[in-house]
């Protein structure tokens, strides 16, 4: 994590160091991955004013997991820090405290909470049937809640984690086979070989694709935040 961080920090240390009007190399790697996390995550789900004062957190959050979910790919090191289930629920959890304390904030907490948990114009004239209607969709609002950081965390985490599982599968055959079999180096192995860098490739797909799907839901927490009822 402190790699993953550190490495975050050097980036765009690096990139903002030497700017140029027209970008190149690594300030044009930065500035197309930014529009692409601004425009993609961000501005796709708020409106300009929200989008402009959250989006340097949202673009924080998402480079970071990007680069955590990559440390585990580098040979050598092997270890992916959100393919441990308390990293990837704290981050979920921290988010998705952001996001309430965001919305009290600006809302208030009884107008914030009313407003989350109990939709608006629910249907029915008799206060029998509305008591009815509110204490349920009370409890699916309130499931709701608790699964958003729950779901967020557990994703992030099973993916990576099968993702690795797979690749040591494929390693463990070039080992395994090629030692105990007299021809296994002859068939398995080129074949192990082959669905290792297969699987390696889609492998950086899936942390660049998690941490879109983090970063992407980290937006839509905060605009209901903001906006709730809506």
């Amino acid at each position: 994590m402190w790699l993953a961080a550190a490495f975050t920090v050097v980036v765009f240390w690096v990139a903002a160091s030497k700017s140029r009007l027209i970008p190149k190399g690594i300030q044009n790697l930065v500035e197309v991955s930014m529009d692409f996390v601004k425009d993609q995550l961000v501005y796709s789900v708020m409106n300009p004013k929200d989008g402009k004062t959250w989006f340097p957190f949202i673009a924080t959050t998402f480079f970071f997991i990007l680069f955590m979910n990559s440390t585990g790919l580098i040979p050598w090191i092997g270890y992916t820090p959100t393919a441990t289930i308390w990293v990837t629920m704290t981050l979920a959890i921290g988010v998705y405290l952001v996001a309430v304390v965001i919305g009290m904030a600006k809302h208030g907490p009884i107008k914030f909470w009313r407003q989350t948990l109990i939709p608006e114009g629910l249907p029915g004239k008799n206060p029998i049937m509305r008591a009815i209607g509110t204490g349920f969709f009370l409890v699916i609002e309130f499931i709701s809640q608790l699964a958003r950081p729950f779901s967020l965390g557990v994703r992030l985490f099973a993916n990576m984690l099968a993702d690795h599982i797979i690749l040591l599968i494929f390693v463990g055959f070039i080992f395994l086979v090629g030692t105990s079999f007299v021809f296994g180096h002859v068939l398995i192995i080129p074949i192990s070989l082959v669905l290792e860098v297969v699987f390696y490739a889609f492998a950086m797909f899936v942390a660049f694709i998690q941490a879109v799907i983090f970063a992407f839901l980290t937006s839509i927490y905060i605009n209901d935040a903001l906006h709730p009822g809506h």
